[in-house]
């Protein structure tokens, strides 16, 4: 008869087993990325998203991005890289990183669209129109930008990420209404190798463990031998 203490010990090694393969392929995924989908520089690229609007900029919703206090020594969790082009040829093209309080004082009355919803597979953005009568100042010619790019031709804007709340703003270098531009977006994060390895690391430990278990569980009690039988000599 099996003891209610090795089917608990079958039971909790089961569900450590299945936690470690889902661990594992965990792991595994995050080394693909890394590995598989990453360019030379590290980075992973979106495929090329043809943005046309009518408005005088595309804004990404303001991210608030908290690092944490001692864990990361200003930076090198990501980069974020976004390459653009204006497809107009009377136009060149503006992407920026800026700040939430300075965007909205800029943008204040603005005709704008805000990316309401980004999918991946397929490939395509949603927006959010705000509608105002201003026209804005040509954004070459502001201070308060994070980090910003522009210019003829093909523009690269390399940015890593900090403590704040910040929207990337893409727009015609003059501050004209009419966007026809061509991005990429992509970005770096170091972290993934030692968040794939520390998964793997883990699942192996228990995979390990839940084996152990299971096979202590299974094992059959050794049967009780008799004791030797006691030789009487008689004088």
């Amino acid at each position: 008869m099996v003891s209610a203490g090795k089917i608990v010990l079958l039971v909790f090694g089961i569900l450590i087993l299945l936690g470690a393969v889902a661990v594992l392929f965990g792991g595994g995924a995050v080394m693909w990325v890394h590995y598989g989908l990453a360019d030379d520089d590290g980075f992973i690229s979106t495929d090329t998203i043809d943005i046309d609007r009518d408005s005088y900029a595309v804004v990404t919703p303001p991210a608030d991005i908290e690092l944490g206090a001692g864990m990361w020594d200003g930076g090198g969790l990501a980069t974020i890289r976004v390459e653009g082009q204006s497809d107009d040829p009377d136009n060149d093209i503006f992407i920026g990183i800026a700040a939430e309080p300075d965007l909205d004082e800029y943008l204040d009355d603005v005709e704008y669209d805000e990316v309401s919803d980004f999918s991946l597979y397929p490939l395509e953005l949603s927006y959010s129109r705000r509608h105002g009568d201003a026209e804005p100042a040509p954004p070459s010619s502001e201070t308060f930008w994070v980090q910003e790019a522009y210019g003829a031709g093909t523009q690269t804007l390399e940015w890593e990420l900090e403590e704040g709340s910040y929207s990337l703003v893409l727009m015609n270098a003059n501050g004209s209404a009419g966007l026809e531009l061509s991005v990429i977006v992509a970005a770096s994060i170091p972290v993934l190798f030692w968040i794939g390895l520390g998964l793997l690391i883990a699942g192996v430990v228990g995979l390990v463990l839940g084996i152990v278990m299971i096979v202590l569980a299974a094992r059959r009690p050794r049967e009780a031998q008799p004791p030797p039988e006691m030789i009487v000599v008689e004088d």
